[in-house]
């Protein structure tokens, strides 16, 4: 007896089947709207858009804005993250093993607190 190791694919329910449809349907209707008038009608609405919001837009003359730059100017740390740092230094030397247990919960339970 051979065994044919070929997965055999099962066809599609009639659920899928109608579902993919339908979707197709969608898709073509989606397709149909789309044309070069109303392309051209959106970015008239977009335009319009970007000048009625531009009070509230932010002159970039005086400011400078760059790529991203390496981590050159990196945020400070929180005051949370200072504590957390603070006390794995302060934990960090482990004498036993029940104490290692005792420190470790204590961290847990200070990371916990937010």
């Amino acid at each position: 007896m051979v065994l044919d190791n070929k997965k055999q694919i099962v066809d599609e329910s009639l659920k899928t089947r109608k579902a993919r449809e339908k979707l197709k349907r969608q898709l073509e209707a989606f397709d149909k709207k789309v044309t070069p008038q109303a392309l051209e009608k959106k970015a008239i609405e977009i335009q319009r858009w970007i000048a009625r919001h531009a009070p509230n837009r932010v002159a970039l003359k005086h400011k400078s804005i760059s790529l991203f730059d390496e981590n050159q100017n990196a945020a400070g740390l929180s005051v949370r993250v200072s504590q957390l740092a603070d006390q794995i230094k302060k934990e960090f030397c482990v004498t036993t093993e029940e104490e290692d247990q005792v420190k470790i919960s204590n961290l847990k339970r200070l990371v916990r607190k937010e």
